[in-house]
């Protein structure tokens, strides 16, 4: 995981030197190098709780005085949000949530934490939503997933599949997923989501998405395991669930994810 040294003294009231935080990641267990003040941390398997900038705030707690829970949150009233959603495999994931987000226009640039994630990391922009998506796993560890709304409006559904089908991600990349493996699928029984892994191209954002459903989920780890390798995938997110998420954080995560959109647009709605 790299995670920038600016981020983390921003929440540190001792201010201490990139040298003096490095010497105290190694006494907490955190093997990592150090480039242009960036740690890239190598956290072991059990530590999937120090996969984001809270999580490692929180340990570094032990050593300073640390303000990780500090972040604001979307204070608002969240209408009901009457989704469509058939869960087929609650042994696989016995906790999810939807929140749908529709906004006035899209923002021309970034700020705060959002324009430093990106800069300081030196990372390329996407999408609105998938920018905020991506910046809220790195603060706050759980994966989110945002669907273009007008491709899922009608539902959605978690299921094993009952045979091999094809999927474009949204990486653009088309691979057969095996029988049995977990995916969202739409009304048409298209695949829309590796759960847990990647997104589909048919249900992407794109960078003049205005309107999207946000999914958040927690996976049984077991069922994520490996699965990013064997499709050769690239995925963070399947390396965190992998790694176990909190099942407990989605009012938190939704409510700070709505808390970054509101501070770049006008929200029209969330449900």
């Amino acid at each position: 995981m790299k995670v920038s040294y600016s981020h983390l003294i921003k929440h540190i009231k001792e201010n201490p030197k990139l040298n003096h935080l490095s010497k105290k990641l190694f006494q907490l267990g955190h093997e990592h190098d150090v480039f242009e003040n960036i740690f890239d941390i190598e956290l072991t398997p059990n530590r999937g709780d120090c996969l984001s900038l809270r999580g490692l705030l929180r340990d570094l707690n032990l050593f300073y005085d640390t303000n990780y829970n500090n972040n604001k949150l979307y204070e608002k009233v969240i209408d009901n949000f009457d989704f469509l959603f058939l869960n087929n495999a609650h042994e696989a994931c016995p906790k999810i949530s939807f929140l749908k987000i529709e906004i006035e226009s899209l923002p021309n640039c970034y700020k705060d934490e959002l324009e430093s994630y990106f800069v300081d990391l030196n990372l390329k922009k996407n999408n609105f939503f998938t920018d905020v998506s991506n910046y809220i796993s790195y603060e706050t560890g759980q994966p989110t997933h945002c669907y273009e709304s007008t491709k899922i409006e009608s539902g959605l559904k978690l299921v094993y599949l009952e045979e091999n089908k094809q999927f474009r991600t949204l990486q653009d990349e088309l691979i057969e997923i095996n029988k049995g493996n977990l995916v969202f699928q739409n009304i048409k029984n298209e695949i829309v989501n590796l759960a847990g892994v990647m997104g589909g191209l048919n249900s992407a954002c794109n960078k003049n998405t205005k309107c999207v459903i946000v999914e958040c989920a927690y996976f049984n780890p077991e069922i994520i395991m490996g699965k990013a390798i064997r499709y050769a995938l690239n995925s963070e997110a399947a390396h965190k669930f992998e790694r176990h998420v909190d099942p407990n954080c989605h009012e938190h995560v939704l409510r700070r994810f709505l808390k970054v959109v509101d501070d770049h647009s006008n929200i029209k709605n969330v449900q």
